[in-house]
């Protein structure tokens, strides 16, 4: 399909690229909106535009999988090959609508509506331990790692206490769902983290079987997984696992990037302060303007054609959800962070029958958070503009944010 001369080529260790990526993104929408690339050694299409991005998304004809039973090679064919295999983002129907239903009713609205109080609990308790420091405090460590580990804990019924420990080591899984290369060495610790996960997870199960009802995320799977045809024990234990991220890791990245786009647009931070009531809108307008993920993927069906580009069946899509969200033509003054605007239908949560399932959490995660941000830290500020951020190409996060709470 390529031709070395005409192929994009995406490096997020190039520092011009980590340094500005939407930068790099606007270029190639303006340019090529359907560019060619490699990615993991594969041709690829590379979609920057939200028409493209969102079509290719909604489109059943599309799939998460090159063939039916068949995975990307680079995953190898350890446990994060397992992992992977089973996670729901990764499979197609009928195994991925079977999977979806017995763990879509753990993040119905009024499932998630149940959870607030507790969920609430953890985020205000955290800020409160915030306001009482009068020092330099790196955000992501001391605040966004810990609330989000806190609530997956309690989710899926883990010790408190694991959340840290447990949770920090999350991050090992990004290399097998990223779609940027992958070294042997990141495969290997990908492999020694789904295993841990596998045991962790596995402990759980057998300590919580016979003890939860179906109006618990974790006792609905268990008695799916009882009933011995709907739910096997590695699609369980996989599940759970994909709970966990979905309740970390998103959420960890999410919640930096609100606090580093707030302290930088003191304007609209100020506009919280007046009114809290913008706090979903402004969870919402965060997502847009710096997606948790900036990249997923689809194989093309039969007949795919993106901006007057024929694809032919099977060949590999690269989404670009960070890109789409800054496109002017869906979104006027793209690259202004506006907690008021308006039809503010982002693609951070994808779309079609992928969509997020923990939409619903993240959304009431995001609403309290900013809702209290400004009523209990009303003088926070940045110790540093530029912090830095990994090199990962799907998982671009900040990875230090350096924060004074009350002010300098």
């Amino acid at each position: 399909m390529t031709n070395a001369a005409d192929v994009v080529r995406l490096d997020p260790s190039d520092p011009a690229f980590s340094a500005d990526r939407h930068a790099a993104y606007r270029r190639l929408r303006e340019t090529a909106p359907v560019a060619r690339t490699v990615v993991n050694g594969q041709d690829s299409w590379l979609l920057t535009g939200y028409a493209e991005v969102e079509k290719a998304l909604k489109s059943a004809k599309n799939a998460v999988q090159p063939r039916p039973g068949e995975f990307p090679a680079h995953i190898g064919a350890g446990p994060a090959a397992e992992f992977y295999r089973f996670s729901l983002p990764n499979v197609d129907a009928p195994a991925h609508t079977r999977l979806r239903k017995l763990a879509a009713p753990a993040f119905q609205p009024r499932s998630v509506k149940r959870m607030r109080a507790w969920v609430e609990e953890i985020i205000l308790g955290g800020l409160d331990e915030l306001a009482e420091r009068d020092d330099v405090v790196d955000f992501v460590r001391e605040y966004a790692m810990k609330i989000p580990a806190l609530i997956a804990c309690r989710l899926l019924h883990a010790p408190p206490q694991d959340a840290t420990t447990v949770l920090e080591r999350m991050p090992g899984l990004n290399a097998v769902l990223s779609q940027g290369d992958i070294t042997p060495e990141q495969l290997a610790e990908a492999d020694a983290t789904a295993q841990f996960y596998f045991d962790y997870i596995g402990d759980i199960v057998d300590t919580m079987r016979g003890k939860l009802g179906d109006d618990d995320p974790v006792g609905a799977l268990l008695l799916a997984e009882a009933d011995g045809e709907r739910l096997s024990r590695t699609e369980l234990v996989v599940t759970l696992v994909g709970f966990f991220v979905a309740s970390y890791h998103t959420t960890m990245v999410a919640m930096t990037n609100a606090v580093y786009a707030l302290a930088r647009h003191q304007d609209q931070y100020r506009r919280l302060a007046e009114d809290p009531s913008l706090a979903g809108a402004a969870w919402e307008e965060n997502l847009r303007f710096e997606a948790p993920v900036h990249f997923v993927w689809r194989y093309a069906g039969a007949g795919t054609e993106l901006s007057g580009t024929p694809i032919r069946e099977g060949e590999h899509l690269l989404l670009g959800l960070a890109a789409a969200n800054r496109d002017p033509a869906r979104f006027a003054r793209p690259d202004t962070f506006d907690m008021g605007r308006a039809d503010n239908r982002h693609l951070a949560f994808t779309a079609g029958g992928h969509f997020c399932l923990g939409a619903p959490l993240s959304r009431l995660e995001g609403e309290i958070l900013l809702r209290e941000l400004p009523r209990r830290l009303p003088s926070l500020e940045l110790y540093a503009d530029e912090p830095p951020r990994t090199t990962d190409l799907t998982f671009a996060m900040i990875s230090r944010l350096d924060i004074a709470p009350r002010g300098r």
